[in-house]
C-alpha cells in the first residue's frame, strides 16, 4: 500500500519519474529520509485499526524541535485479499496467517471466520506475500493487496477481507521543505511535552478550544522515565490567524514543542 501511495503522491507532485526505493519498516523510512534529501511516504492511521504505532510514536520521541517536516497527506482506499500459495486452493489448507500488525487487526472478523488460530507478523502486507512466496510448503496465506499478490504473481483467495467496506489508510509524505503555502483546506500536526504537574494537558489545549480551532487527533507516547509527550492534529494552517496565535498561547505552558509540517489536507 506504500507503493500505491507513492506511486500517487509523485503524481500529485509532478514527479512521475522519480525513482521509488524500497526498506524494511516503517520507521526506517523516516530514518532514512531525515536530512537525506529524498522523500519518505508513511502509513500514519487507519479507519479501522487507528493509529500506525510504530510511526506516530517514532515522530513523538526524536528531539525537538523536529527536523523531519510532513509536506502532505494521501487517503488511500485499502482492499485487502487472501493471498496464498499456488498450492493451496482452499483456506482450510492453511496452516496460518501472515501480515503486519494493523492489517491483521482490520481483517480480524475474516480471520475468526476461516478458523485460522496461527497468525504471524511481518513488518509490512508485502513482505508478507514476499515470505509465502518464498516459502510455499508452509502454507501460509498473506493478507495484502491485489497489487502485492500481481508483483508476486500469486493467486487470491478470496478479495475484501477487510471488515469494514470504507477501510482507508492516511499515509503522510515527509521531507525537508519548511514551508508549504496556505490553501484555505490545511492541516497543522505538532509534537509537545507539558509540565508535569495537574491540568497541565487541560491548559496546553485549552487555546485550542478557545479559538474554536477543530482537534482531529490526539495521541499519549511515553518516552521514558514516566515522561509523556502529545502528538495533535489540527484543522487549519500554522500561518493562519487562529492557529498562529493558539501555537503561540500554547508555547508559554508546556515543555517543549514542534510543530511536524502544515500541509493541505
Amino acid at each position: 500500500y506504500g507503493h500505491e501511495a507513492a506511486t500517487i503522491a509523485l503524481k500529485k507532485l509532478g514527479l512521475s519519474d522519480t525513482e521509488v526505493t524500497f526498506v524494511p519498516t516503517n520507521v526506517a523510512i523516516l530514518t532514512e529520509t531525515e536530512g537525506s534529501g529524498m522523500l519518505g511516504i508513511a502509513p500514519v492511521e487507519n479507519s479501522t485499526h487507528g493509529g500506525v504505532v510504530e510511526v506516530v510514536g517514532h515522530l513523538a520521541r526524536q528531539k525537538l524541535p523536529h527536523t523531519l517536516r510532513i509536506i502532505g497527506q494521501i487517503e488511500l482506499p485499502v482492499h485487502h485479499c487472501l493471498v496464498v500459495p499456488h498450492n493451496v486452493t482452499s483456506v482450510n489448507e492453511l496452516t496460518g496467517i501472515i501480515s503486519h500488525p494493523q492489517a491483521i487487526g482490520q481483517c480480524a472478523k475474516s480471520i475468526r471466520r476461516w478458523g485460522i488460530k496461527n497468525v504471524e507478523h511481518s513488518s509490512s502486507t508485502a513482505g508478507a506475500v514476499k515470505f509465502v512466496a518464498g516459502n510455499p510448503d508452509n502454507k501460509l496465506g498473506a493478507i495484502a493487496s491485489q497489487f502485492a499478490s500481481e508483483i508476486y504473481k500469486l493467486p487470491v483467495l478470496e478479495s475484501n477481507v477487510h471488515d469494514l467496506a470504507d477501510n482507508t489508510t492516511r499515509f503522510f509524505v515527509f521531507g525537508t521543505k519548511t514551508r508549504i503555502a496556505p490553501t484555505g483546506e490545511d492541516k497543522t500536526v505538532l509534537v509537545f511535552e507539558t509540565r508535569n504537574a495537574p491540568g497541565a494537558l487541560l491548559l496546553a489545549l485549552m487555546p485550542i478550544g478557545l479559538l474554536g480551532i477543530n482537534m482531529t487527533s490526539i495521541h499519549s507516547i511515553s518516552v521514558g522515565g514516566w515522561r509523556y509527550r502529545f502528538y495533535i492534529e489540527l484543522d487549519g494552517h500554522k500561518e493562519n490567524r487562529r492557529v498562529r496565535v493558539a501555537l503561540k498561547l500554547m508555547r508559554l505552558s508546556i515543555k517543549e514543542f514542534s510543530v511536524l509540517g502544515s500541509f493541505p489536507k
